[in-house]
């Protein structure tokens, strides 16, 4: 998960992945700025937590080095290049494990009457904090 670390919602996370026999892990290369990039990004700048999950970097079939390997010449090669487009050879079997994972933390903070906030010490929680001071007034 790309930004793990930073906000409430990783627990929220965890205990679906935990649910359902998976695993989560933060960006395996987080000096590249991934998350600053990401169109998850304009969110934070304004306060608001937005989890950027990833298809992860551990193959069931293949293992963590090929994942990894597969991951790198992937954004080597194609990531926001022309050939950046969907390929029939891909192997889509993880998807439904991660949409049914997505679907559960969604439902989970449809039925709360509080929304998660950025861990305390991150930067971006001072502008949720304010904001939600703010909406009190």
């Amino acid at each position: 998960m790309v930004g793990y670390g930073l906000f409430a919602l990783d627990g929220y996370i965890e205990a679906a992945a935990k649910e359902a026999g998976l695993t989560v892990s933060p960006d395996p290369t987080p000096e590249k700025g991934t998350y600053f990039r990401s169109d998850h990004f304009p969110f934070a700048k304004e306060g608001i937590p937005a989890v950027y999950p990833s298809s992860g970097t551990d193959s069931v079939a293949h293992g963590k080095d090929w994942a990894l390997a597969a991951r790198e010449k992937f954004i080597a090669k194609k990531y926001h290049k022309p050939g950046d487009e969907f390929d029939p050879n891909w192997d889509l079997s993880g998807a439904i494990d991660d949409l049914r994972l997505l679907f559960k933390v969604g439902y989970r903070l449809a039925m709360e009457s509080t929304f998660p906030n950025w861990k305390e010490g991150t930067e971006y929680r001072a502008k949720r904090d304010a904001d939600l001071a703010a909406a009190r007034r």
